[in-house]
């Protein structure tokens, strides 16, 4: 048999095997095709369900702030109070929360409150959604007839979409319940019905959500409510009408037959030409070669993540532009841009959303750079940029579209993430300078956006230098005074109005060698923005409580950063050092920021709970110059407020900061906290803080900070200047 015979069975058996497995391939890619389109049907009705319970949740629990609240069940049910309703009812639900209905029930489910459409309205305007919404109601009362059900559910909602004249509304109906101690005249509670138009926020919601083609409300017959392509919101109405969520079901199967018809016909065709299919095989073959070393190319010089060059692409690109230079003078820029409190989005919504916003960050910057410019990232969320053949001007220009293109909300599906960048700059024309000087400067210039408030981009300055030097310097000779246990505390007297000390503030203070005395101004900000602020707050909370053995009935206020709160062992290691140190917790006040409330995780709300559980108070440092609300007031178990000094520094200038110290201790009063003004300085903001009603004051007027073995002297020396001619003489002030 010659080696045409051979190559003639070999082809013919080629054909043979490709007929048959193309009919086969055939018959299983229109089996294929079927069940795919089915599951693709069955998986949008799934998705679309679980959309719309998750919707309906969601309204329920933006409800829950205002429904699971004290004042609300003293003035909705103890004593009716029309514009308290108005304020945080009508006003709030109706105009913050965007629902178009809000009415109130009492006890009796009669109607004693009314808003609809940003407008109160007699409550005698429920009649028209009574028979709508009695179903609900009833649900309502049958779980109130059940404590230990209520109690177990916290939030008691019941949500459903209804037919109000020719619009699908979803009516929730919620239980108003008291969130401490609140209590209700008689057995049942108000009930709040609120009521928001589904057709836009569904429509809208579903479209972008879940990538449906068409979605619509639409009301329809009995006829036409089931479908695969639908989702009934309410069964039928009375009038025999009900409401769907209708949208154009994806057919991948479908699409997939249509393209690969055209396939299997060339398939067809080749397998009957044998020399021709063996060419085309080997041709593939090579091509795939190809690809694969295309593809290990790309690999080795990319970012497997978004596709942008990597560092060791950056690298060769600074080099080609930078040996441009020699021969085309000009201007190279480059820019190292960092995001900002990235780190926040891993540890709220976990590292799939990290890499989310990263593509979204690598995709931004593809449209905002040149074609001839080169992005790179450098790893984490560090990105830098070459832009060569260029001017500082447009470095600049560049600098701030990267800014603004890089700053406001992105939407990661399971929440929201508020993007913004800082930008280092390097413009360089001498073609000596060498590259990596180039991409340490620009990272000089990063790091001193980002210490200027961040979201902002700065060139390289010289002088940047010598201050980096400096800062890490100090930063150096800190971390060493931690290591060698060189920091040392100084104690701040905590007096009432009669100025016998109460308690003491615990202070870091830091004398170098070399320096002097470092202020702590300088060194707690080094300290948190370098992570050392856990180890210095370890070492003044083990001094202070050593300390605090010396004396009997002070009251000793450590402070807490937001670094310490959030780390999931800090609990453990207070607790080890009071186990070490032999001190009592209910001996000490930890002092928190608003910063640190501001998180309120799990994490943090749960270390909250297990300090208060070990017998220490808390107090919220600084209260009024961040963003605290009442709702963290509530949340988490504070103690005290302490007021911080900016008001008190201007008590006796400004009628404004003194409304607001006076706002303050109000606010304290009514919620059973204390109050305790920081910065008391001059004997004129001590008597005005007394007329208002604070406590309890601190400050270089009442004792600078001093050491431990001084404060049992002063507190005997306080106790005896306070005599009962004292007492009446401030009084009478």
């Amino acid at each position: 048999m010659n080696r045409n015979n051979i190559e003639l069975k070999i082809f013919g058996l080629i054909v043979g095997m490709a007929v048959a497995m193309g009919l086969v391939a055939a018959g299983l890619l229109f089996t294929a095709t079927r069940q795919a389109d089915l599951r693709e049907r069955q998986y949008e009705q799934g998705l679309v369900g679980n959309g719309l319970r998750q919707r309906a949740k969601e309204v329920q629990t933006s409800l829950n702030p205002y429904v699971i609240w004290d004042e609300a069940i003293h003035k909705l049910d103890n004593q009716f109070d029309l514009a308290w309703a108005n304020q945080n009812i009508g006003s709030s639900i109706g105009g913050a929360l965007g629902y178009s209905v809000v009415f109130v029930l009492d006890a009796d489910n009669r109607p004693i409150y009314g808003h609809i459409n940003g407008t109160d309205v007699s409550p005698r305007a429920f009649d028209a959604y009574a028979a709508q919404t009695k179903t609900l109601v009833d649900q309502i009362r049958a779980i109130e007839t059940d404590p230990a059900k209520v109690a177990k559910m916290r939030a008691v909602h019941v949500s459903r979409v209804e037919l109000i004249g020719n619009e699908p509304v979803m009516i929730t109906v919620s239980l108003v319940r008291p969130d401490l101690k609140g209590k209700t005249r008689g057995a049942r509670a108000p009930l709040v019905v609120s009521g928001m138009p589904v057709a836009n926020s569904v429509v809208r919601a579903f479209s972008e959500r879940f990538l449906l083609k068409n979605t619509r409300i639409e009301i329809v017959p009995a006829s036409e409510i089931k479908g695969e392509n639908a989702q009934t919101l309410l069964g039928l109405a009375p009038d025999g009408r009900g409401i769907v969520l209708r949208w154009d079901p994806r057919r991948p199967g479908a699409e997939l037959l249509q393209q690969a018809t055209p396939i299997l016909g060339l398939a067809a065709l080749a397998a009957g030409i044998g020399a021709m299919m063996l060419f085309r095989v080997t041709r593939r073959a090579a091509k795939k070669l190809l690809l694969s070393e295309a593809e290990a190319k790309h690999l080795a010089l990319h970012d497997p993540l978004t596709g942008l060059a990597n560092r060791t692409l950056f690298t060769d690109r600074l080099v080609h532009a930078h040996a441009l230079l020699r021969r085309k003078p000009g201007y190279l820029g480059v820019l190292c841009l960092d995001l900002d409190r990235f780190k926040e989005v891993n540890d709220s919504y976990g590292h799939d959303a990290g890499d989310q916003v990263i593509r979204e960050v690598a995709r931004r910057l593809k449209a905002i750079c040149r074609e001839t410019d080169t992005i790179c990232r450098l790893g984490g969320d560090e990105f830098a940029i070459i832009q060569p053949d260029t001017t500082p001007t447009g470095c600049a220009t560049l600098a701030q579209r990267v800014v603004e293109g890089l700053s406001g909300e992105l939407d990661l599906g399971i929440g929201r993430a508020e993007l913004s960048c800082s930008v280092g700059v390097a413009v360089v024309s001498d073609a000596d300078q060498g590259q990596a000087e180039m991409l340490r400067q620009a990272d000089v210039a990063l790091y001193r956006a980002k210490e200027a408030g961040r979201g902002r981009y700065c060139f390289f300055e010289p002088e940047m230098d010598a201050a980096l030097r400096l800062r890490k310097g100090l930063e150096r000779d800190l971390r060493t005074a931690i290591e060698q246990d060189r920091l040392t505390v100084a104690y701040q007297p905590l007096t009432d109005a009669r100025g016998v000390i109460l308690g003491v503030e615990a202070l870091a203070r830091w004398s170098d060698a070399e320096r002097g005395d470092i202020s702590p101004a300088l060194f707690i900000p080094l300290a948190e923005s370098t992570g050392l602020i856990a180890a210095i707050g370890r070492s003044v909370f083990r001094r202070a409580c050593y300390d605090s053995l010396r004396w009997s009935g002070l009251e000793v206020s450590v402070n807490v950063s937001a670094l310490q709160l959030s780390t999931p062992g800090f609990v453990d290691e207070i607790e080890e050092i009071l186990a070490e140190t032999g001190a009592q917790a209910s001996g000490f006040l930890l002092e928190i920021t608003e910063t640190a409330l501001l998180k309120d995780s799990d994490g943090v709300h749960e270390a909250l709970r297990r300090i208060k559980r070990l017998g220490f108070r808390l107090a919220l440092d600084d209260f009024g110059t961040g963003y605290a609300s009442l709702a963290y007031l509530r949340r988490h178990p504070i103690d005290k407020l302490k007021i911080d000094r900016s008001f008190v520094s201007n008590l006796s200038a400004e009628s404004e900061a003194g409304s607001v110290a006076g706002a303050i201790i109000s606010l304290a009063k009514s919620l059973g906290l204390k109050t305790t003004a920081e910065g008391v300085e001059t004997q004129a903001q001590f008597d005005t803080l007394v007329k208002l009603g604070c406590i309890e004051f601190q400050g270089f007027l009442l004792g600078r900070p001093m050491p431990a073995e001084a404060i049992a002297a002063a507190r005997e020396a306080r106790l005896a200047a306070a005599g009962p001619s004292k007492v009446a003489s401030r009084q009478r002030r």
